[in-house]
C-alpha cells in the first residue's frame, strides 16, 4: 500500500494548530508528523524527519515563514524540500508565498473545503498522477470540490527581494541565529569553526567554505587559507597581521593580501 502524504504543522497559535490537525486527521491519505511552535524548533526537528508538506505560518517569533523557506533551502542546497502551504491571517503575505512557489495560500480560519483545495495542488507539484478516492494515493489524491469559496485573489504588493540578513548556526543542541555584521572573523579548525563576534565566541561544526557560502561576498574576504574577515572589521593592517576594530590579531597570507586592500580600496583617504 502506497505510503501516506507526511504533514508537518510550524504555526505559534494553538488554534490553528488543533483546527489543521482535525483536518489532516480526516483523510486516510495524510498523517501528521509533527508539529513546531516556531521556525527555529521546526528546523531543528527536520533535521531527522522528512515531511512531504509543511503548512507553515507566516507571522511567527524570532524567524518568519518566509525566512524559515529560505534558511531550510540553503541548509540542503540541491535536495528536494518539502512542499509548502502558507497558513497566515494576513492577505497581504499572498504575493510573497507565491513569489516562493508555495503550493497554496489559506487564510486563517481556513475552511475544510479550501483546505482540500490546498491539497489538490500537492499532488501535481509532487508530480503524482491523478488518482481515484478509492484507490490507494501515490502521494494526494485529487478531490472533486465545490467551488463556493474562492482562492483569495493576490493584493497588490511591492515584490520581495527574497535575501535574507541572517543565517542561523548549530552550537550544542542550540540554534543561534547570526547578523553577518555581528562577525569580527572566522577561524577554521578542519571540520569544526570559532566564529568570532565582538562579545563571544561561537564553535559550530560547519566548514569555512559552508559559511562562507553564507555570506554576502562583498563583505568577507579570506585573509588566509583558515581564516575568514569581515572587511568592516579590519582596523588595521601591519605586514602580515590584521587587527581587528576589538583589538584581536588575525594572520594574513601574503597572496591574500592584494586581495583584500583591492576589495577596501574605496575606502581609502
Amino acid at each position: 500500500m502506497s505510503q501516506p502524504l507526511c504533514c508537518y504543522l510550524i504555526d505559534d497559535e494553538p488554534a490553528a494548530r488543533e483546527l489543521l490537525a482535525k483536518y489532516i486527521a480526516r483523510l486516510p491519505y495524510l498523517t501528521l508528523l509533527g508539529q513546531a511552535t516556531n521556525a527555529v524548533d521546526a528546523l531543528l526537528a527536520l533535521e531527522s524527519q522528512q515531511p512531504d508538506l509543511l503548512f507553515l505560518d507566516v507571522e511567527m517569533p524570532e524567524m518568519t515563514g518566509f525566512e524559515f523557506m529560505r534558511v531550510l533551502a540553503a541548509q540542503r542546497p540541491g535536495q528536494r524540500l518539502p512542499a509548502v502551504i502558507m497558513v497566515t491571517a494576513y492577505p497581504q503575505y499572498a504575493v510573497e508565498g507565491y513569489e516562493h512557489e508555495v503550493v497554496d495560500y489559506l487564510l486563517k480560519p481556513a475552511s475544510f473545503e479550501r483546505f482540500m483545495r490546498a491539497i489538490n495542488r500537492v499532488a501535481p507539484r509532487r508530480s503524482a498522477p491523478e488518482t481515484d478516492l478509492a484507490a490507494p494515493p501515490a502521494t494526494v489524491p485529487l478531490v472533486r470540490v465545490a467551488a463556493s469559496e474562492p482562492v483569495p485573489p493576490l493584493p497588490e504588493a511591492e515584490a520581495p527581494t527574497g535575501k535574507t540578513n541572517f543565517f542561523l548556526v548549530k552550537e550544542d543542541k542550540k540554534l543561534i541565529r547570526l547578523e553577518p555584521q555581528e562577525i569580527v572573523f572566522v577561524e577554521s579548525l578542519k571540520d569544526y569553526l570559532n566564529i568570532y563576534l565582538a562579545t563571544r565566541t561561537i564553535t559550530t561544526h560547519m566548514t569555512l567554505s559552508k559559511l562562507e557560502s553564507l555570506l554576502p561576498a562583498s563583505e568577507f574576504r579570506r585573509v588566509n587559507r583558515s581564516y575568514l574577515v569581515r572587511l568592516g572589521a579590519i582596523k588595521e593592517i601591519d605586514g602580515n597581521l590584521i587587527t581587528t576594530t576589538d583589538g584581536r590579531r588575525v594572520p594574513i597570507g601574503v597572496t591574500y593580501r592584494e586581495r583584500v586592500m583591492e576589495a577596501m580600496k574605496h575606502n581609502l583617504m
